[in-house]
């Protein structure tokens, strides 16, 4: 059965592409099998389970031990079979991990040699040959100059096997792809494209054999890249579009098989990316996916991905033109394959680029006193040219005779040498003249060498030339950053300066004598190393030399050198010293160059312009003036891009609320004509589009603020539970029609007051609620709260939107918090949506230092929770004490506060009181440029009872204030539109504060503007103004803040009631449905609706996210329903007065305290230019979980 899941979890991935499925019956089988542990099947479980599923959900690294422990069951349960499979997919992991290659194709030779003749075996055997065959051709081993025969050598023939399997096999389709998959690596390195393309598409025929084995895809990387190496080759072809398309299909089958985990696969989709963004254009995605590519395969070992990504990034780079990076990028993939002991695919990469590695771009000035080739004596060594002169001493010859021939001592501990001549003194050894040729040649050639390898390959040549025929072997040793390495080997065979580790020498007696001079820092001179009690153990005859190479105090390496016993003298140790002594100085600066190098490979291309810029500057001081001013000119561009996005958000702002005022206003006072029941349904359709488009210019300027980071956030009293319930009692009737059961869970204190931000926690419940009811057709929205944590100051409160809607994938959680982004494309059109609910809600959290998270299934249903933590309000004795905030936090708001009775300079002015004033008596002064805004304001007006007159510019006011006023009829109010033409609102009303008469300086000034962006309600005070009033304009909050100035009752307005009675009905009659009923209980039924609509007048009517009446908060604007304590230093005429709450009407303030503990009634219901639906949204939720 445990085997029977796993074979189902194969079918649900090949089938179904359904890998969590198939990891899902992964666990099964295995908490299956570890209850029954039968060796046979709990062995051919994990093999398979690692074969065909583990690839989708971790590293391939963590495979290899557990096809180890399969072949240790296979060993107890006598499954030979197995034993092959499992050591062949052992290989094929070390071959992806980029083992060294030599070490893998020795465990496919040795790795499974208790099977017997494992090479005729169709099925594991198949695995061992072709890992096998792919790691010697890397090495070069194969006859890989032909495309046919890539794969063969003198011991195995790639066509006589296919044919063999073919033969052989029961399924010879199977183990032909599994050979052929393989094959192609090799194929496509030494850029036989052709024949790839050949093979890979045969294979692709019937890739389907191998289910969901990673060779399945290996296939389709490697034929994807060799497509598109064809149409480099050929841009013109006629079916260049076709080929590209295929591409992209095999990419997208590589990328579904990432769903869970990328970790195996990535790096293949982001090099076909690369390649795909190269061949038609976009070379800057190109350039990021071979980053990525790279970053990748580090990060997971992948190194013949690594050497692959390096490769195909340097010849992008070449053929962009920018060589010096291709030449360091070329060199760092040859190395990366050299590392993986791919030396064959190193060496073609060589050969491949020879033009552009052999042309050095850092040409050095040449000395042509350097430039002899010297014969000298016995040496056979010709020097090259010298490549960069360096500084020579001022000592003269004769000095530099007399230290080579009595050079100091350097030996590091003081010790005579055991079986040489005492310390380093060779002054008595008698060199000859051939012998002080060699030294000079080798300090020629030392002194102009700054590459380390070709400085230790040389020195390894002269040493060997030197010693003569007594010498069979040579090499230097110098420290590197893992440890010691053996840099230079000179052999009678040549020279190979490749660094090793000296660890991986294979010569006891080599490795036993360098070990000894690293830790003693001894010289170790003996004539046979078996006559020496140190290094009793060798077994081998040899004379050694083994020198310490010191530059003071530091060790910098050995050298060493052995021949056939007794072949080595003094003279020999001699002349070897005066190397040592000479050559220490040069190692180091090799060392030191290899070490700048290193660090400044990335940059050489920046270092060349750097050098350039600097040879054509004049003096430092014109380079200092010129970088300072360009710093200075991108300071200035910064500034004038943040003043330029803050204009076009103005600008945005104000172009489309101007006609969306025209629209809401028309359609307002068109609801207050006689319709019929068509013609009032066109006209709420009006409404609620205009609606939504005011709430999407609302989303996008909010998200302007709050990614700028200039969202204010006010701090005041409320009652968490209430101001919760508000926004879900609103929603649910909104959403009634749908049928869908709204839950309201929160188990929160109700008396508790807590200080925070009531529009804020409004919208954020706004859109995620608004998001559940639009993505859920049937079932049921649920809002949890729940406290985590309290104690006397604060409080930790988490928040959950539970819905049974539709769903998203584990793959578009993660794009659902991202700004414009939603689930897919067809939720965009399904759905609709800014994309942007998600992301302001998750800027909000940020902002209220809390964190928001999303679960879902696909079919089952969304979560989104946040959680908050609160500060507690003062209690009710210290309410006096509470700061009230005066500036308004959200320039969306639908008013701000006045400006406390305040010149913008800071000087007492005495404005109109309009509560002494009769209603009949009152003039207001209407500044408006637009004819239908100005029609609008004046049909307002006249509707709530008093006298206007409405004016073009702001000129066209300013005079008429003084007129009307030197006719004892002066104005008493204005509301003045910002942006008019010939004076705009703000000069305008700076002239009216100047005026000498007293009856129009002290005229109250509401602003009345479509710009709503950060600091428009302080340019207003700051000009002089009273109060500030955010366009749209609708009639109820110009009727509520009016009032609040009059400080008198409320006056009815024709129509208002019939509305806002028709609409309560039309709202109990859609939460009239069976599973409503409780809740229109809970909120004390139709009585409450009722109340709630006979005190609609005199009553705030907020649009959008201002919707619902918002505690003390909205007192702050005035109009709310319920007040804080008055502010006793205010004046009351200079001040908007809120409505009392339950129709109590303006007969005393009541405390905030008492009025939260009241049970917040059914909120929504307001004049005839509102129905519920345009007041509190719908919000038009975004990014739906």
């Amino acid at each position: 059965m445990g085997l029977g899941f796993c074979y189902f979890g194969m079918i649900a991935i090949v089938r179904k592409s359904d890998i969590k499925f198939a990891i899902q019956c992964q666990d099964i089988g295995r908490r299956i099998l570890e209850q029954y542990q039968d060796p046979y099947t709990h062995g051919r479980s994990i093999a398979l389970n690692a074969m065909f599923i583990e690839s989708f959900r971790s590293p391939i690294r963590e495979h290899i031990h557990m096809f180890e422990e399969a072949i240790e069951h296979a060993q107890v349960s006598g499954d030979k079979h197995l034993l092959l499979l499992a050591a062949g997919l052992i290989a094929s992991c070390r071959l992806w991990q980029g083992d060294e290659m030599a070490d893998i194709e020795n465990y496919c030779s040795f790795g499974a040699e208790d099977f017997g003749d494992w090479s005729k075996d169709v099925r594991g055997g198949t695995y061992l040959t072709a890992v096998r065959q792919t790691s010697r051709a890397l090495q070069g081993k194969t006859w890989s100059q032909s495309a046919e025969t890539v794969f063969s050598d003198a011991e195995h023939d790639s066509a006589n096997y296919l044919d063999y399997v073919v033969i052989h096999a029961s399924n010879p389709e199977r183990p032909r792809d599994v050979y052929n998959s393989f094959m192609m690596i090799p194929l496509y390195l030494f850029g036989f494209y052709d024949r790839a393309i050949e093979v890979g598409s045969a294979t692709a025929a019937s890739i389907h054999q191998l289910w969901s084995i990673r060779n399945n895809r290996l296939n389709l990387f490697y034929l994807s890249l060799s497509l598109v190496a064809r149409i480099r080759d050929k841009p013109s072809r006629p079916d260049k579009d076709d080929i590209l398309h295929q591409v992209r299909e095999y990419k997208s089958q590589i990328d579904a098989w990432q769903t869970e985990s990328s970790v195996n696969y990535l790096m293949w989709s982001l090099i076909i990316e690369a390649e795909v963004a190269d061949l038609i254009g976009r070379y800057d995605e190109a350039t990021l996916c071979y980053e990525a590519a790279i970053d990748h395969s580090q990060l997971y070992d992948f190194f013949l991905e690594l050497a692959l990504a390096l490769e195909l990034q340097g010849e992008f780079f070449m053929r962009k033109g920018s060589k010096r990076a291709a030449r360091s990028i070329v060199l760092d993939a040859a190395a990366t394959y050299a590392r993986i002991g791919a030396v064959g695919k190193a060496d073609h990469l060589r050969a491949k680029h020879e033009w552009l590695l052999s042309n050095a771009l850092n040409v050095r000035s040449v000395d042509a006193a350097a430039q002899t080739s010297i014969e000298l004596g016995n040496s056979r060594f010709n020097l090259e040219e010298v490549e960069n002169q360096r500084d020579t001493s001022t000592e003269g010859a004769g000095d530099r005779t007399n230290k080579w021939i009595s050079p100091e001592t350097h030996t590091a501990l003081g010790a005579p040498d055991r079986d040489g001549p005492g310390g380093s003194d060779v002054s008595g050894l008698g060199l000859d003249v051939l012998d002080l040729q060699s030294i000079l040649e080798f300090n020629q050639v030392i002194s102009s060498e700054l590459q380390i390898d070709r400085l230790l390959g040389k020195m390894t040549e002269i040493i060997l030339e030197s010693a003569g025929a007594q010498a069979d072997f040579a090499c230097v040793v110098v420290g590197g950053d893992g440890g010691w390495n053996v840099a230079a080997i000179g052999t009678a065979d040549g020279i190979k300066a490749e660094a090793a580790a000296l660890s991986d020498l294979q010569d006891e007696t080599q490795k036993q004598v360098l070990l000894y001079t690293i830790r003693f820092k001894e010289t170790v001179f003996v004539h046979n190393v078996l006559n020496d009690d140190r290094f009793c153990n060798a077994g081998a005859h040899k004379s050694v030399i083994s020198l310490p190479i010191l530059q003071g105090n530091d060790f910098l390496g050995v050298l060493y050198l052995e021949g056939q016993p007794q072949s080595f003298t003094d003279r020999n140790l001699g002349l070897l010293q005066l190397f040592c002594n000479q050559v220490s100085i040069s190692i180091s600066n090799a060392l030191l160059f290899k070490k700048i190098r290193k660090v400044s490979a990335a940059n050489d291309s920046m270092i060349q312009a750097q050098k350039i810029a600097l040879a054509k500057a004049r003096d430092a001081e014109v380079k200092a003036k010129s970088a300072e001013a360009e710093a200075m000119k991108s300071v200035r561009e910064k500034e004038e891009a943040a003043k330029a996005k803050s204009m076009f958000l103005a600008n945005v702002s104000h172009e489309l609320r101007t006609p969306l005022n025209g629209v809401i206003g028309m359609s307002e006072l068109l609801k207050g004509t006689v319709l019929n029941a068509e013609q009032e349904g066109y006209t709420d359709s009006i409404k609620v589009c205009a609606d939504t488009l005011l709430t999407v210019i609302n989303d996008i300027l909010d998200f302007s603020k709050l990614e700028a980071g200039k969202l204010s956030l006010f701090s005041v009293p409320m009652n968490l539970k209430a101001t919760i319930s508000e926004v879900i009692r609103a929603l649910s009737l909104t959403n009634a029609k749908k049928g869908l059961t709204t839950i309201e869970d929160l188990d929160l204190d109700p008396e508790l007051l807590v200080m925070g931000d009531p529009v804020r926690i409004h919208q954020i419940f706004m859109n995620l609620l608004s998001n559940s009811y639009k993505f859920t057709a049937l079932g049921s929205v649920t809002a949890k709260a729940r406290t985590e944590y309290e104690n006397s100051r604060s409080l930790k409160v988490t928040c959950s939107i539970i819905d049974t809607g539709i769903g998203v994938t584990q793959e578009q959680v993660s794009r659902l918090f991202k700004p414009f982004s939603q689930a897919d494309d067809s939720t965009q059109r399904s759905y609709g949506g800014s994309g942007l609910g998600l992301s302001i809600c998750k800027a909000l959290i940020s902002v209220l230092n809390g964190k928001i998270w999303l679960e879902s299934q696909l079919g089952v249903g969304t979560t989104v929770s946040f959680t908050i933590t609160f500060t507690k309000a003062p209690k009710i004795g210290m309410a006096t004490e509470i700061e009230r905030p005066t500036h308004e936090p959200d320039p969306m708001a639908t008013w701000s506060s006045d400006a406390d009775g305040l010149h913008p300079r800071g000087q007492p002015i005495s404005f109109v009181d309009l509560s002494k004033i009769p209603r009949n008596q009152l003039r207001i002064c209407i500044a408006e440029d637009n004819p239908i805004n100005q029609k609008i304001a004046v049909s307002f007006v006249t509707k709530l009872g008093f006298k206007s007159e409405a004016f073009s510019d702001g000129l066209q006011a300013v005079e008429a204030l003084r007129r009307k006023s030197a006719d004892s009829q002066p104005f008493h109010l204005v509301l003045m539109d910002v942006q008019m033409p010939v004076l705009d609102g703000y000069d305008a009303t700076r002239l009216i504060r100047k005026d000498a008469d007293v009856n129009v300086r002290s005229v109250l000034i509401i602003a009345m503007t479509a710009s709503a962006i950060r600091g428009d309600r302080e340019k207003c005070i700051d000009a002089g103004m009273n109060n500030y009033l955010a366009k749209p304009v609708r009639a109820a909050v110009l009727k509520t803040m009016l009032e609040g100035y009059l400080s008198q009752g409320a006056k009815p307005i024709v129509g208002l009631q019939e509305t806002a009675n028709r609409y309560a009905e039309e709202a109990i009659q859609q939460i009239a449905k069976e599973d409503l009923e409780k809740r229109v209980s809970a909120v004390n039924g139709e009585a409450a609706v009722q109340s709630a609509a006979n005190g609609v007048e005199g009553k705030e009517a907020k649009s959008g996210r201002q919707s619902l009446d918002y505690n003390a908060y909205s007192n702050q604007h005035g109009g709310s329903s319920w007040t804080t304590v008055p502010d006793a230093e205010t004046s009351p005429a200079h001040r908007p007065k809120a409505a009392a709450s339950d129709g109590a009407g303006d007969e005393g303030v009541q405390e905030w305290p008492a009025l939260m503990r009241r049970p917040p009634l059914i909120r929504g219901v307001s004049s005839s230019a509102d129905s519920i639906e345009t007041i509190t949204g719908p919000r038009r939720g975004d990014d739906e979980g």
